[in-house]
């Protein structure tokens, strides 16, 4: 026992000893400061971008140089500073909200922080990405709302703002679309159908706007069908049902986007691809329609995910697809892109929201769906979800 106690004490000393050794050696050695500037880049040259410019550079030669920063201010006051390490031969300044000149200081600085004397050079931006973006605004009416369509061909981040009138009668953002695509659309619905008064802008990721678009549309009207009236039609060819693990087809129409009531799912026998059919109880032009996926499983297992929607007004009796029109064609994609298992928040809210499929203005009107599934999102031969709700106008 004795001679265990001495080996641990002196273990204790060794260790006191060496983090002493090693805390003094720290405070040997101070970080290097001095209050010599290096010297200021040379050779600057200027390549001009869409609310943006390059500026190449020869950085100085002096040993501590740690970085080169570029300072610059927009006509709106705001201030602006990019950095570069000692390695870059040329960094980008952007942010410009138009094509005016502007002055950009260039600073060679040390590991101490001593700055280089100016060496200033003048940009000419071009046009501002979220004023091209704005320029290829479209729009449309849509059923319950109105389509926005824009190109952004830089993939630069920015948003689109929809205005309309609210309740008080105040001209407000009622939507919206923050992306980096190339190209994209995005619809806002519930809106009456009456003459509206719409307003357009873009927002890029410095707080610049460009100019607000105005116009007047009436969006097309629009409802969500009574879900009472609504009711399978079993045919040959219909994905056999599992009632053990839930339900069947009517469970998609009970009103209730949980599992507390039960749910939609495919038996032991059922293939790839797979589908049933339903009467909407009325002949409709549809407009988009929702579906909710399985409780639990959000972006997993046997809730569908890529998807077909048909459409008739008389079914063949014998199962086959003679006679029916593919309304739309759809692929559900998770907002996150985290493996299966892990949702992110942005994943939960739009499980919760609803997948839509929006179908085209010119589809014809049909009393007869077939919710058809190719993929599942487990690759397996299972399909179970919750809830589907369906707008159009029955008019």
């Amino acid at each position: 026992m004795k001679r265990k106690l001495k080996y641990f004490l002196s273990m204790c000393l060794l260790g006191g000893i060496a983090c002493f050794i090693a805390c003094k050696q720290d405070k040997l050695e101070p970080a290097v400061k001095d209050a010599t500037a290096p010297g200021p880049v040379t050779d600057p040259v200027v390549r001009n971008l869409n609310g943006a410019a390059v500026i190449s550079f020869t950085p100085p030669a002096d040993e501590d140089l740690l970085y080169v920063r570029a300072v610059y201010q927009t006509k709106t006051g705001t201030k602006h500073e990019t950095k570069v390490s000692k390695y870059n031969r040329e960094l980008t300044v952007d942010g410009f909200p138009d094509t005016v000149a502007y002055d950009v200081s260039l600073y060679a600085v040390d590991k101490s922080e001593n700055a280089s004397t100016a060496v200033t050079v003048t940009v000419h931006p071009g046009r501002p990405i979220f004023q091209l973006v704005r320029d290829s605004i479209s729009y449309t009416a849509d059923f319950g709302g109105i389509n926005v369509r824009y190109k952004n061909r830089t993939e630069s981040s920015i948003a689109v703002v929809l205005l309309t009138n609210d309740s008080t009668g105040s001209f407000v953002p009622v939507n919206t679309a923050y992306t980096k695509l190339k190209q994209g659309d995005f619809s806002t619905r519930n809106l009456k159908a009456v003459d509206t008064k719409f307003g357009i802008y873009v927002r890029d990721r410095w707080g610049n706007i460009s100019d607000t678009l105005l116009f007047h549309l009436t969006p097309l009207f629009e409802e969500q069908l009574d879900r009472t009236k609504i009711h399978p039609v079993i045919l040959p060819t219909d994905a056999q049902l599992g009632p053990q693990y839930g339900g069947g087809v009517e469970k998609l129409f009970d009103g209730n986007t949980t599992n507390a009531a039960g749910y939609y799912h495919t038996g032991d026998d059922a293939k790839m691809p797979q589908w049933f059919t339903i009467d909407l109880g009325v002949q409709a032009k549809l407009s988009r329609l929702s579906w909710f996926m399985r409780e639990g499983f959000f972006y997993d297992l046997h809730n569908p995910k890529v998807v077909e929607i048909w459409g008739t007004n008389s079914p063949a009796s014998d199962g086959s697809f003679n006679g029916w029109t593919l309304l739309a064609s759809h692929t559900q994609v998770k907002p996150s892109g985290l493996p299966a298992g892990q949702n992110s928040q942005a994943d939960i809210d739009a499980a919760v929201a609803g997948e839509n499929v929006t179908f085209p203005l010119d589809a014809p009107k049909v009393r007869y769906l077939r919710f058809k599934t190719l993929k599942n999102w487990s690759n397996g031969t299972y399909v179970n979800f919750n809830e589907i709700m369906i707008w159009g106008d029955t008019k």
